[in-house]
């Protein structure tokens, strides 16, 4: 393999990484990928550089200044000066139209509904450079929104009405952005996971007469031990080829 397809290979594997970490990845995870970087500063900036044009944070995530298209920072100012034209409920009025919308008042869910898209807006903006447009995270939050007040009837308490409607934002939020980062669907995307740690593991022990140890794929195959960690994880440590350590038992 020449460098530059080296290079192709390593940088895709921190790009996968980042995107199972909501757009960020950590030193350790860089360093484990591109030993060569720790020690060069010039060629630690040409990464971080690749990862800032890929909306990717080193560390944390990047501004929302930086993850935001200009398009995106229109639209959200303009929606937000609709927003914005309309005045909040107090603590104390939310929680009484709560309660009367879940008692099934249609006109208490229809302010509950309204009063709650600012919130909308800014569990969005938590999801914002995972690969779906801003306007396209609040639309689904919207959506779920008029689907869960209409189920907080089941609500013991305000509270927990609270609970539920920001779950269903949240929840629908993560379900587009797992369906849109990878066209073939999240699950096949979890099981190529798998099949790359399954089948890596397979060589290696075939080679070496035993079952691997993770630093030993790590070293042979080049993938990350978080990657490899979370391969187990989703099989329940069935990969039969990895010896598991005991912390992860």
């Amino acid at each position: 393999m020449d460098d530059r397809q080296d290079f192709i290979k390593r940088i895709n594997e921190l790009t996968e990484i980042a995107l199972d970490q909501e757009n960020v990845i950590f030193e350790e995870q860089l360093f484990s990928i591109f030993p060569e970087v720790k020690d060069d500063k010039s060629k630690f900036e040409v990464i971080r550089e690749y990862l800032t044009s890929k909306k990717i944070g080193l560390n944390d995530k990047l501004p929302m200044d930086e993850l935001l298209t200009k398009e995106e920072k229109n639209y959200l100012d303009l929606y937000l000066e609709e927003l914005n034209d309309k005045e909040a409920l107090t603590k104390g009025q939310r929680e009484a139209h709560m309660l009367s919308a879940m008692a099934g008042d249609e006109a208490a869910q229809a302010i509950i509904m309204e009063d709650t898209l600012k919130n909308v807006v800014e569990i969005a903006k938590l999801y914002v450079g995972q690969g779906v447009l801003l306007e396209d995270l609040i639309g689904e939050g919207n959506l779920s929104l008029v689907n869960a007040v209409m189920a907080i009837g089941a609500c013991e308490n305000a509270a927990e009405a609270e609970s539920v409607l920001a779950s269903a934002i949240m929840d629908a939020m993560q379900d587009l952005i797992a369906s849109d980062n990878d066209e073939s669907g999240a699950e096949e995307k979890l099981l190529k996971r798998v099949n790359k740690v399954s089948k890596a593991a397979a060589e290696l022990a075939e080679a070496l007469g035993r079952k691997v140890t993770i630093e030993e794929l790590m070293e042979e195959s080049g993938m990350t031990r978080s990657y490899i960690e979370a391969a187990l994880k989703l099989t329940a440590n069935a990969i039969e080829d990895i010896e598991i350590p005991d912390e992860l038992k």
